[in-house]
């Protein structure tokens, strides 16, 4: 499914978050602090898991609307060629 904008700019927003946070692990990691660095880029990881795969209230309506339309309204296809 494409994203919206609003979708486009919070991913954007959440990269601008956690780049500074992965850098850090990375370097942490080069320098041969490997629990830090393991640690930082998991914080990365979960940081990246919550943004997309939790529902926060305000997504609650419009995935309501969005399978209330999906069910009320079915496209047929066309077999012209």
């Amino acid at each position: 499914m494409a994203a919206g904008i609003i979708e486009t700019l919070s991913r954007v927003g959440t990269a601008v978050v956690v780049a500074p946070i992965a850098l850090l692990g990375v370097d942490f990691l080069i320098r041969g602090n490997h629990v830090g660095g393991i640690a930082f880029l998991g914080i990365v990881g979960l940081i990246l898991a919550i943004e997309r795969y939790v529902i926060t209230p305000g997504e609650i309506p419009q995935r309501v609307a969005s399978r209330l339309v999906g069910a009320l309204v079915t496209v047929e296809d066309s077999d012209d060629t």
